[in-house]
C-alpha cells in the first residue's frame, strides 16, 4: 500500500516539466509499449511502484500523464539502430533493459540519500517505503536481464556480458563515490572524480548503443564511437547535476536545490572550491555543521563555493566535456539527420534544454515533456 502520512505534500500527478527533443518523444514512443508490457507481469503491488516511478500512474494506481523519465537510454538504443541502418524493432530489448536499469539506479538512490522529491514529486521511498522501494529495484534489475535474454539475438551473450560489465562498473562507482564523502574534499584527485562522473553519468547510455549494434547486428565501430561520445556527456551531465544539486531551478529539475550541500556531500563544486582556496574547508564546516540546516545557511554555503570558483569550475569542465562528447559525432560515418539527433541528445542530456532545429531539419513528432 502506499504511504501517505510521511509523505511531502504534492499534486502527483500535475508536476510539469520541460520540453524535450523531437528524437527524445520518438523514442518514449518506440519504448513505452514494450517497457509495459515488460512491467506487467511483476506482482501487482511492484508493477505499481514501477509505474509510479516511470510516470504512468499515481501511488494509488490511477493512470496519469505526469512527469516521468527522459528516456535517454532508449533514444541512444533508437538512433544507434538508426545510425547503422538496422531495424530499431530488434533493438527493442536493448531499449527496455536499459531504461529499467537507469529506473533501477534511481530507486535506489533515493533510498541511500533518503531524497523525498524527484520528477516534480514524491520519491518512491516517501510514497511506498524503503523495503518496497528496494525490492522494485531488484524486480526491474531482474526484468532487464530478462528482456535481454530473450530477445532471441544470436548475440545474446556478448550483449548479457556487456550489461552486466556495466552494471559491475556502476556498483563499484558508487562505492568510490561513498568513499569520496568520508574524504577531505581538498585530498580529492580531481582525475579520480571525473572518473566517477564519465561513469555514473555515461556508462549506460554508452552501453545502450553496444546493445542496440549487438541485438540488430549493427556495426560496432559505430556503437563504440557513440560509446566514447556517451562517455564525455555522461562526465559534462554529472558536472552539471552537481550543479543543479546545489544552485538548480527546482521546477526544472524536478527535485529541492541545495540538496548535495544538506547531504554533506564532496561533490565537483566543493572539490573545486576547497583545492582553489582551502579556508573554504572549515567556513563549510561551520556553516554545514549537525543537521537540520537552515535556508540561510545553505544559501550563504553556496555563494561561499561560488566565490572560490567551484561553480564556475564545474560549469567549465560541464562545457569541455560536451564539446568532447560532439566532437565524436563528427564522424563521416554517421548519416548527417541522424547526427544532428544525436547532437540533439547529447546536449540534452547535459543542458536539459532543447536545441533550436530548421524547420526543414525538424522530425514528425512534436515535443512534450522530459524527467530526470
Amino acid at each position: 500500500m502506499p504511504r501517505t502520512s510521511q509523505s511531502p505534500q504534492s499534486n502527483t500527478s500535475a508536476a510539469a516539466a520541460p520540453a524535450v527533443p523531437q528524437v527524445t518523444q520518438r523514442a518514449r514512443d518506440y519504448v513505452r509499449p514494450a517497457l509495459e508490457a515488460a512491467v506487467a507481469p511483476l506482482p501487482a503491488a511492484l508493477a505499481r511502484v514501477c509505474g509510479y516511478y516511470f510516470g504512468w500512474c499515481d501511488a494509488d494506481g490511477s493512470p496519469t500523464t505526469g512527469r516521468g523519465g527522459r528516456c535517454l537510454q532508449a533514444t541512444m538504443v533508437l538512433l544507434t539502430a538508426e545510425a547503422t541502418g538496422t531495424d530499431p524493432h530488434d533493438a527493442l530489448p536493448a531499449a527496455v533493459a536499459v531504461e529499467f536499469l537507469h529506473n533501477v539506479s534511481l530507486l535506489h538512490d533515493d533510498v541511500v540519500d533518503q531524497d523525498i522529491i524527484r520528477r516534480g514529486r514524491p520519491t518512491a521511498l516517501a510514497a511506498f517505503g524503503a523495503g518496497t522501494s528496494v525490492v522494485a529495484g531488484d524486480a526491474l534489475w531482474a526484468a532487464a536481464f530478462d528482456a535481454v535474454l530473450h530477445s532471441g539475438s544470436p548475440a545474446v551473450l556478448q550483449a548479457v556480458t556487456e550489461l552486466n560489465t556495466t552494471v559491475s562498473a556502476l556498483i563499484h562507482t558508487a562505492g568510490r563515490e561513498a568513499l569520496f564523502d568520508r574524504t577531505p574534499a581538498q585530498e580529492i584527485p580531481l582525475p579520480d572524480y571525473l572518473a566517477v562522473c564519465g561513469a555514473k553519468g555515461g556508462a549506460l547510455l554508452g552501453v545502450s548503443a553496444v546493445l542496440s549494434a549487438l541485438l540488430t547486428e549493427g556495426d560496432l565501430n559505430t556503437a563504440h564511437l557513440l560509446r566514447r561520445a556517451a562517455h564525455h556527456a555522461g562526465t559534462a551531465w554529472q558536472a552539471v547535476n552537481d550543479l543543479e544539486n546545489i544552485w538548480g531551478d527546482e521546477t526544472l529539475v524536478g527535485k529541492p536545490c541545495y540538496q548535495d550541500l544538506r547531504a554533506g556531500k564532496n561533490t565537483l563544486p566543493v572539490i573545486l572550491a576547497a583545492q582553489h582556496d582551502p579556508a573554504v574547508v572549515p567556513e563549510l564546516a561551520a556553516l554545514l555543521g549537525d543537521p537540520p540546516h537552515t535556508r540561510d545557511a545553505l544559501k550563504a554555503a553556496a555563494r561561499l563555493l561560488e566565490d572560490a570558483g567551484g561553480r564556475a569550475g564545474a560549469e567549465a569542465v560541464s562545457r569541455q566535456h560536451l564539446e568532447m562528447a560532439l566532437t565524436q559525432l563528427a564522424a563521416p560515418s554517421l548519416p548527417a539527420p541522424v547526427r544532428a539527433d544525436l547532437e540533439d541528445l547529447l546536449n540534452f542530456t547535459v543542458t536539459r534544454t532543447v536545441r533550436p532545429r530548421p524547420s526543414n531539419e525538424a522530425g514528425p513528432r512534436s515535443q512534450t515533456h522530459g524527467g530526470d
